[in-house]
């Protein structure tokens, strides 16, 4: 049984082995591989503990619980995407490679996109890595709309983030 909710200060350990894992797991080949092997569990979850201890941080983490921290998503409002009327976004998805297409994903994000739109938020996007075909796709089945696409830089290497766009007043998800 998964059981999904809201993160506490408790969870950060699981959710930081989700997100390094994750990536280690989806973007060897793709990103480069000191990037990846600098990523630490204790540092991820230092991270997100500093949001969570914050007042004022406007985020909102929900994690998927199956006995264990199997999967977390992270929303919030835009941070400067350049998308007018995008005020949400979809800061972060991962579900253990374990876990994966049973789900989980889907679930974490309607909860997350039901709370934005209950707090009044009208349509939110996500970036993801352009050459991530796995997330995109899921993206896309969700009803996602390709909004464009950025350069960004990650470990000294060059890639392309895509934008997908959601109303979540329509709920394809």
């Amino acid at each position: 049984m998964v059981r999904i909710r809201r993160a506490g200060l408790g969870d950060l350990p699981g959710v930081a082995q989700v997100l390094v894992d994750t990536w280690r797991a989806t973007y060897r080949g793709v990103v480069p591989e000191a990037f990846l092997e600098e990523l630490s569990y204790e540092g991820q979850a230092d991270r997100w503990a500093r949001g969570l201890r914050d007042p004022t941080w406007p985020g909102r983490l929900f994690v998927a619980e199956a006995g264990e921290v199997v999967g977390f998503a992270a929303f919030g409002p835009d941070r400067a995407s350049g998308f007018p009327g995008y005020t949400a976004e979809l800061w972060a998805i991962y579900v253990l490679p374990t876990w994966q297409r049973k789900g989980l994903g889907r679930a974490l994000f309607h909860e997350g996109a039901r709370l934005l739109q209950a707090e009044g938020y009208g349509r939110m996007l996500v970036w993801v890595l352009k050459e991530n075909s796995q997330g995109r796709g899921f993206y896309e089945h969700l009803g996602g709309v390709l909004l464009g696409e950025r350069e960004i830089e990650l470990g000294g290497a060059k890639l392309w983030e895509v934008a997908y766009g959601f109303d979540l007043g329509e709920q394809k998800w």
